[in-house]
């Protein structure tokens, strides 16, 4: 028997293997390794991480049978163990909140029971950090993002890899691909200006740090200040809301994160030790449920088209579900 029979024979028993292993969940497996361009380095590997999918699967589908707020299923987080993804997580390093910014003022008026800020051109399509611990400079530009536009008129797609490559240290308490906070981001931009994504775009998601500050690239938005919103309250929360995107804090590196597709997470799905930086750009009601709509930077193959709902209150004393209303803040133009 010649070679080539013999790696045919081979494949074809890893393949029966493979696929009698993952039983129900082949499809689901062949469709997530092609849809996400997952490629291993062996075939011991390829096994491993078929492993840890089928495992994902289950608990994914138990979860599902046990609650139904919320909907976990494949994402592109499927092959890691929950250690690995959670291993991602260090993003939100820098100074004291509220050591960057002024105080928020309650604002009088009505608030609408509902609202979303994609309806109003005020959000850019969902982002992608990568493998870069760069949240913090997204859930920033997606606030600046917004608020330019709302007082404009014109939305921007800004420079993420400028806020890491640029803020870094003293006075700003950024890291770069190692964390920082959203308040030194504004407070940058308020120093600097910012460019556009176009002329300074992002690469730091596929190099895996930062890079050299440049600084040929003419910045399109400027910050006159920014604002802390008053932390554990959501009734402040809301009003901030309704006048424009805000930066908030969240805990996002538990099993429900790693596997997110719809619903509206409530507090069996995470805590409040914070290591992410995204976006809420709107809240609402669905199925009785009150939520935050909150724009997140794993791309849109990522939970509701690379969005999440969380649970929400009209407590003037919590932290809300995942800590969301603990580190508010927004940029004013």
């Amino acid at each position: 028997m010649n070679s080539n029979m013999l790696t045919i024979i081979f494949s074809l028993f890893s393949f029966f293997t493979a696929s009698s292993a993952l039983g129900e969940h082949w499809d689901l497996w062949q469709d997530f390794t092609f849809t996400h361009g997952k490629r291993y380095e062996s075939l011991g590997e390829y096994h491993h991480r078929m492993a840890i999918f089928k495992d994902n699967m289950e608990y994914a589908l138990e979860q599902n049978r046990n609650q139904s707020n919320y909907t976990l299923g494949v994402t592109q987080f499927m092959d890691l163990t929950h250690d690995e993804f959670k291993g991602r997580f260090n993003e939100l390093i820098g100074g004291p909140f509220g050591s960057k910014c002024s105080s928020f003022k309650s604002i009088d008026g009505n608030i609408p029971s509902s609202f979303d800020w994609r309806d109003h051109k005020a959000v850019t399509a969902v982002k992608d950090q990568g493998q870069c611990g760069s949240c913090w400079s997204f859930s920033a530009t997606g606030a600046v993002e917004g608020s330019w536009s709302i007082d404009t008129g014109s939305l921007v797609s800004l420079s993420e890899q400028q806020l890491v490559d640029c803020s870094l240290g003293s006075p700003y308490g950024n890291h770069g691909c190692n964390g920082g906070l959203m308040d030194g981001a504004f407070k940058y931009v308020m120093d600097n200006g910012i460019c556009s994504e176009d002329s300074y775009p992002y690469t730091s998601g596929t190099t895996k740090k930062n890079g050299n500050c440049e600084t040929s690239c003419e910045p399109v938005v400027t910050l006159s200040s920014c604002v802390d919103v008053t932390p554990n309250n959501q009734q402040h929360l809301k009003e901030a809301v309704s006048q424009g995107p805000v930066s908030v804090a969240i805990q996002a590196d538990t099993k429900t994160f790693q596997m997110y597709k719809s619903g509206v997470i409530t507090s069996s799905g995470c805590g409040t030790k914070l290591d992410h930086g995204v976006l809420t750009v709107g809240f609402g009601t669905e199925n009785e449920v009150d939520y935050w709509l909150v724009k997140n930077s794993w791309s849109s193959a990522w939970g509701d088209n690379g969005y999440v709902k969380i649970e929400r209150s009209d407590s003037t004393n919590d932290k809300g579900i995942c800590g969301i209303a603990m580190q508010p803040s927004y940029p004013v133009v």
